[in-house]
């Protein structure tokens, strides 16, 4: 009985010193966990204009892509992925959406998956995973991240992609590409 005892008295130890170390610091916490206000926002491959693209990894060919996405309270993620390829690839809408579950804890040993989903039936959550991405590096400084493509039904997405973040050629791209697309579904 006295084992007992002693074995519930130290894990309610444990976990009063886990609360006591957590409180002071999750906002930090949360901050690392979310990363609200760095993955927000309009993301392109398209380094045009930009003089230093080598320090964002945009030196490289890739084809013209945008994304925008916008991280909610739970930190999960809300968006969406165009580009030609895809469009090509999902002709019956250009509605791509991308997507990421709120974070664990895990995410802070594994890389984080985001999910492309075309609209189907009016449903993106209840929609199919057409491609799964890995979030693989983040240069907070440099604002740009890279995602490894882990899975691609439709075989249009690079092995890997880069994007920067407010990139001064995005709003250009995002309107060619919902011209090309709109165009696609009539093909």
């Amino acid at each position: 009985m006295a084992k007992r005892i002693t074995a519930l008295c130290t894990i309610l130890g444990v976990i009063i010193a886990a609360v006591g170390l957590y409180l002071p610091y999750r906002s930090e916490l949360n901050e690392a966990l979310y990363q609200k206000e760095f993955l927000t926002g309009k993301w392109s491959t398209d380094a045009e204009y930009v003089i230093n693209s080598r320090d964002l990894g945009l030196d490289k060919s890739q084809p013209i892509v945008t994304i925008q996405l916008v991280v909610d309270e739970d930190g999960s993620i809300d968006g969406e992925i165009i580009s030609e390829t895809l469009c090509d690839a999902m002709p019956f809408t250009w509605h791509i959406s991308l997507t990421s579950n709120s974070p664990s804890l895990k995410d802070f040993v594994f890389s984080r998956n985001f999910y492309i989903r075309q609209l189907v039936n009016g449903s993106i959550d209840k929609s199919p995973v057409v491609a799964t991405l890995k979030l693989v590096d983040e240069d907070r400084k440099h604002k740009s991240i890279t995602f490894e493509v882990v899975n691609d039904a439709t075989g249009m997405l690079p092995k890997q992609l880069t994007v920067g973040k407010d990139l001064p050629k995005f709003e250009e791209n995002y309107k060619f590409l919902q011209k090309y697309c709109a165009n696609s579904t009539k093909r």
